[in-house]
């Protein structure tokens, strides 16, 4: 006959089990053992310092992440109800109002460029992407508030001929319009009274620091950065599933995969994967507890991971 403490180990195993499971529903369970961390980075709008950023130079030498013709600039991000609290976006073909918004790429420099430059924000929500050649400009902005605590794909595209626009949002077009044309690159050797900011591509902070609460920098979550030298989309698209993988046209890609913590320096998960030498430099800091970037356990892919549980049952004797 069993004793009663069977029973009893009975219901303790059996709200064990009942407990992983409604973990591993929720996403809470972290797996046994992973061979490439699943995490994304982690930034608290911080807009000053030179921190809570990451920085890829562009010049001396020249590298291939200097785009200037046609291009795609393409990301996740994830952004909480109620922040990023810049104003309703304001489409302009007079001035960069992008840079009103909580800049996520901001490829910006001070002044009108012999070239010119670009940049991507979430303003008022929504995503604001501008354009700008030597005087000329253009800010066109998407439709939908992606504050809403959920992993959303974003590409913006632009065609240097025609100076074509465009803003998908989960692989749905959301806005195309006409901007200035010609090469807005970063131009090789360009002297500037900014050297520290001028020439990079800098990921989720204006990256002069001018002003946080006019030009305020991004607060969330940003996973799988990818830039390519070529137009990829054109209409409605099925978004990814799975990490980019380089192709021909891939001139950066970063995947933010490492161990949770801190992103202090050139790491892998700030570097870039494409083989063109194109890394970036985490540079961490803030008001703690929210100083960025943070590696985190959390990604667009998150739930693709396998997760292993094993459970040990007493041994019990009749």
């Amino acid at each position: 006959m069993l004793s009663l403490n069977y029973y009893g180990y009975g219901l303790l195993v059996f709200s064990l089990l009942i407990s992983l499971a409604a973990a591993a529903s929720a996403g809470l369970a972290r797996p046994a053992s992973a061979q490439t961390p699943q995490t994304s980075l982690r930034f608290f709008g911080t807009g000053s310092g030179d921190v809570d950023r990451v920085k890829i130079p562009l010049d001396n030498p020249h590298r291939p992440v200097d785009v200037g013709g046609d291009f795609t600039l393409e990301f996740w991000i994830n952004a909480s109800p109620g922040s990023n609290t810049s104003a309703p976006c304001q489409e302009s073909s007079s001035s960069d109002t992008w840079t009103n918004g909580n800049i996520i790429l901001d490829r910006d420099i001070f002044g009108d460029g012999d070239y010119g430059d670009y940049g991507v924000s979430l303003y008022g929500g929504r995503i604001a992407f501008g354009t700008t050649v030597g005087s000329s400009r253009r800010t066109i902005c998407g439709s939908s508030d992606l504050r809403d605590g959920q992993w959303h794909h974003v590409a913006v595209t632009r065609q240097s001929t025609s100076g074509e626009m465009r803003i998908f949002v989960d692989g749905q077009l959301q806005k195309t319009a006409n901007g200035p044309v010609g090469n807005l690159s970063y131009r090789d050797g360009r002297s500037t009274s900014y050297p520290n900011s001028d020439p990079y591509l800098v990921i989720a902070a204006e990256k002069h620091d001018y002003d946080p609460s006019t030009y305020p920098s991004f607060n969330g979550w940003i996973d799988e950065v990818r830039i390519s030298n070529n137009i990829r989309y054109t209409g409605n698209f099925t978004p990814p599933t799975q990490p980019f993988t380089p192709d021909a046209n891939t001139v950066a890609l970063y995947h933010f995969d490492s161990a949770p913590g801190a992103c202090n320096g050139q790491v892998s998960g700030s570097s870039d994967s494409s083989g063109q030498n194109n890394h970036g430099q985490c540079k961490y800091g803030g008001n703690p507890p929210n100083q960025g970037p943070q590696f985190v356990a959390d990604s667009p892919f998150f739930s693709n991971i396998i997760y292993n549980y094993r459970v040990y049952l007493p041994l019990v004797r009749r």
